[in-house]
């Protein structure tokens, strides 16, 4: 079906019904509200353009013909998000380089293709041209300043037509988002406006859960949903139209939560595909949305549940009331830590560009800090080369005093293979000082095999090194500002094994502690402490 569309849309016809009165300028001139870096524009202007992971010298020919990149890269390249970088540079110099690219993508694309039009991509490049307005317009020259306008008006009469087939997920989110922004910043375009806030009223109860979490559960999808509202939430009350309710609501549920998931370092936990994030920008955000406030330390719809104690942040993924099978990480009941700004247990993270063979082995039991056996998944990735969907419970239950927390979390990803329940307790103190955790397999089913190997990984840091002590007993883990954590473990034989670490989308070596043993017919407790041991300095 799609393949008619795309005919259509070639079609002489069709690109003759895009054509109509074109504006001779904006309405408004919307805020930057994600300011750039000039470190990136100096690279910009050499060619050299790192996008979604991937850096591709272009040198001084226009990037949009002949590079060989990923989807994520071009995808990126096409939205023009990069102007950003130009407008902090400031200057006639980066107003000349971005003016310039923008006219060579009028000369190149000025026909329909099916990935440069697509309508998220699309939406993405309008919001971009629309904000950086300033560096692509003013006392422009007018023949290139009519061609940029007319594009946008032809772009945004498609996007308005096809917005609403955009795929679920976040392609859908910003295809509406973008029809509802150009329709305030181009005159005479409410329609836009209202259709667009239609679809993303619509798309905010499809994917937002109740407690602020998205249906993707990744913390980055997450902060990119909340920059698009957040940006639209401001222009519209700067143009003095009032944000509908929807759009008010889900700013202020999403931001405490976004909250939730950040590390000392300002980053975000690596869960069901997420990356780090640059911080300055997510705490931009924050900021800009305009929620004060602490950190949501519940999200049960998200499955998520966040310990604190002193300067020791602990996030743990228990998959939600009913996780879905066959979709998705298999990170259940994983957890992340960080002492003060740097992480010490940490989940494998996301490659940058996304690959299939990267993305099959993080999306692994065992790439997450948590309990797996037989080195198989406990939900949701293909074993074996085939998806299986098992029947799946878990939970997690919270008890706080006003010396510690306690988390009680479980699953049955494993019960209709191994006949076993995972249950996993944590244990922080108030100080922060003292993580204890105890990792239990009850036999659910004694008809399943046993003298099955198990391991409960704690995958660490890259900047965190350690050592076996007492005779192999415990670890000594240490950072790099030259705090250490002593690791102890009960009911398992303890080992150290390498790690790779993909917290900002490349590959990078660590370690991981591994407390392993075999499955037999009785229940299986593993018991294990991280205490802080750097005396008073906490």
């Amino acid at each position: 079906m799609s393949g008619v569309r795309d005919l259509v849309y070639r079609s002489r016809l069709y690109q003759l019904s895009l054509r109509g009165r074109f504006p001779h300028g904006l309405a408004y001139y919307p805020e930057n509200l994600w300011p750039g870096d000039l470190a990136r524009a100096n690279e910009l202007f050499r060619g050299r353009f790192d996008l979604a992971g991937e850096l591709v010298e272009v040198g001084a020919s226009p990037p949009w013909t002949g590079v060989s990149a990923s989807d994520s890269w071009q995808a990126e390249l096409q939205g023009f998000a990069w102007l950003r970088h130009f407008q902090a540079a400031g200057g006639e110099a980066a107003t000349r380089a971005a003016r310039s690219l923008a006219g060579s993508w009028l000369t190149h694309n000025a026909d329909y293709d099916p990935f440069i039009w697509r309508s998220d991509i699309l939406a993405r490049r309008l919001i971009s041209w629309c904000v950086h307005a300033d560096i692509l317009f003013k006392n422009a020259e007018l023949t290139y300043r009519s061609d940029l306008l007319r594009s946008m008006a032809r772009q945004a009469r498609h996007l308005a037509r096809v917005a609403e087939k955009a795929p679920n997920g976040i392609q859908a989110v910003t295809a509406a988002t973008g029809l509802a922004f150009i329709g305030l910043c181009l005159p005479e375009s409410r329609n836009w406006t209202d259709k667009g806030l239609v679809l993303l009223t619509d798309q905010i109860g499809r994917q937002l859960l109740s407690d602020g979490g998205h249906i993707s559960r990744n913390p980055q999808v997450l902060h990119h949903v909340l920059q698009d509202l957040i940006l639209l939430k401001r222009t519209m009350m700067n143009i003095g139209e009032p944000p509908p309710e929807p759009l008010i609501n889900a700013i202020d549920r999403m931001t405490p939560t976004l909250r939730m998931l950040r590390h000392g370092d300002g980053g975000l936990g690596l869960f069901n595909g997420a990356t780090e994030g640059t911080a300055a920008d997510i705490e931009q955000t924050i900021r800009r949305s305009g929620i004060r406030g602490k950190p949501n330390l519940s999200a049960p719809k998200a499955g998520f549940e966040r310990l604190q104690g002193g300067n020791t942040a602990l996030i743990a993924d228990f998959g939600g009331p009913a996780p879905e099978p066959g979709v998705g990480f298999a990170g259940l009941l994983s957890f992340e830590m960080s002492h003060r700004r740097e992480r010490v247990v940490v989940n494998g993270g996301a490659a940058r560009p996304p690959s299939q063979e990267w993305e099959r082995a993080l999306a692994s039991t065992a790439a997450h800090s948590t309990l797996t056996i037989a080195d198989t998944n406990a939900v949701g990735v293909p074993d074996a080369g085939r998806r299986r969907r098992r029947r799946l419970e878990a939970e997690a239950l919270r008890t706080e005093s006003a010396d510690a927390t306690w988390l009680d979390m479980m699953h049955t990803g494993y019960q209709e293979r191994y006949g076993v329940v995972h249950r996993r307790r944590l244990y922080l103190d108030r100080d922060g000082r003292d993580l204890r955790g105890e990792d239990r397999l009850e036999v659910a089913d004694r008809r399943k095999p046993n003298h099955v190997p198990f391991a409960v990984r704690f995958h660490l840091h890259p900047d965190a090194s350690a050592v076996l002590a007492q005779g192999g007993n415990a670890a000594l883990i240490r950072l790099k500002s030259g705090r250490g954590w002593r690791f102890r473990v009960a009911g398992a034989d303890l080992k150290l094994e390498d790690s790779v670490y993909l917290g900002a989308g490349s590959p990078r070596r660590s370690q991981q502690v591994v407390a392993s043993g075999d499955l037999d017919s009785t229940d299986i407790t593993v018991q294990w402490a991280l205490t802080l041991i750097d005396g008073s300095d906490s």
